[in-house]
């Protein structure tokens, strides 16, 4: 089909320059395609490149520490790629002898490899004819054919494979997969270059003048609200963390103890709540001061979070038995979620404006 070949020579000329470029180690195929799932190229290429050099083949990844893992993740977001990530080498290990399966059906046994991390790693490392269908390809093969099912759809996925079977023919799945994405990221964008794209004339969305009408999704769910109201308790010179054991969001990663609420309170209000009176048990704690509000959006919800400074003389039975009690300088060497970052930089930069509690 003339669109693979135009494709192709356009790719010759203009792909992006990137770390797992004409990669075929599997992987290495994998961890950038981890990675990339719901980050930007440019964050992701530090963070691969630390993460290889850090565990350089699949067998040192299994055999690390979950927490060192999820330390080295910290920033890079949506956590639960990792804890899947460190799951997924120990079975690659484990039920594979540390050789990475070349069948689609096997790569998709694997802990948090779906349809296309597994098309995308049968593509680039083993050149098996399959396409690989990120945003990047739903975009551009919903353009190309002016298609209006709904990319986020079950019937999505086989009805644009199969318009995308129709346009590798021949070519070698790496370089068409590589060439589609490329062109997906560089000119056909959210908000397309189409008075660059070499495609327009086969282009049907560009020739009908309704390019911005595709992809088309389904209508979106609004963001469910979330009210964290974080402790940071410090005894003299040393700080109190736990550790996310729930099925939620940042699962692994250290906090400061924390009240979630269903609707927004007053920080004095919390004196009342029973999950106060369980933290700090009979003694008084003393408040000296708290954040402002701090928005940290997530895919799916909304965190209103405040961060509380709180002193206290004696650990609680509470503290004691869910927390680690570790000095204040040691936090760094704990994986935490981006907006608890976000909170000691602030605080360590003097940017962070307390407003004191009158008690």
């Amino acid at each position: 089909m003339e669109i693979c070949n135009m494709l192709i020579d356009w790719h010759k000329e203009s792909q992006r320059e990137l770390p797992w470029k004409s990669e075929k180690n599997p992987y290495k195929v994998w961890i950038s395609e981890i990675m990339l799932q719901q980050t930007r190229v440019e964050q992701a290429k530090s963070y691969y490149l630390k993460f290889i050099f850090e565990f350089p083949t699949v067998r040192e990844l299994a055999n690390a520490s979950l927490d060192r893992v999820m330390r080295l993740w910290q920033g890079l977001g949506y956590y639960s790629r990792a804890r899947n990530m460190h799951t997924a080498a120990r079975q690659v290990v484990q039920e594979f002898g540390g050789h990475f399966p070349e069948s689609m059906q096997e790569l998709s046994r694997l802990k948090g490899v779906g349809p296309y991390t597994a098309a995308a790693i049968a593509a680039f490392a083993f050149d098996k004819p399959v396409v690989a269908l990120d945003g990047n390809a739903f975009r551009f093969f919903s353009r190309i054919f002016a298609e209006s099912c709904p990319i986020d759809t079950p019937a999505a996925r086989k009805l644009f494979s199969d318009l995308a079977q129709q346009c590798l023919l021949d070519t070698p799945s790496s370089l068409f997969n590589q060439a589609v994405m490329d062109f997906g990221s560089l000119v056909c964008t959210p908000y397309p270059k189409c008075d660059r794209c070499p495609l327009c004339h086969h282009c049907v969305a560009c020739l009908q003048n309704r390019v911005m009408e595709f992809p088309v999704k389904k209508a979106k769910k609004r963001a469910r609200d979330r009210y964290f109201y974080y402790l940071h308790i410090t005894q003299k010179d040393h700080t109190f963390i736990q550790q996310r054991l729930e099925k939620d969001i940042w699962q692994k990663l250290y906090q400061f103890p924390l009240i979630e609420t269903g609707t927004p309170v007053e920080v004095d209000e919390l004196f009342d709540l029973p999950d106060w009176d369980a933290i700090f048990g009979k003694q008084t704690p003393q408040m000296t001061g708290y954040s402002s509000k701090y928005i940290h959006r997530l895919t799916h919800q909304t965190l209103h979070t405040f961060f509380i400074s709180i002193c206290i003389e004696k650990e609680s039975p509470w503290l004691q038995t869910h927390c680690k009690k570790i000095p204040s300088s040691h936090i760094d060497q704990f994986g935490i979620s981006r907006l608890m970052e976000r909170y000691l930089l602030d605080k360590s930069i003097n940017r962070l404006s307390l407003a004191h509690a009158n008690l």
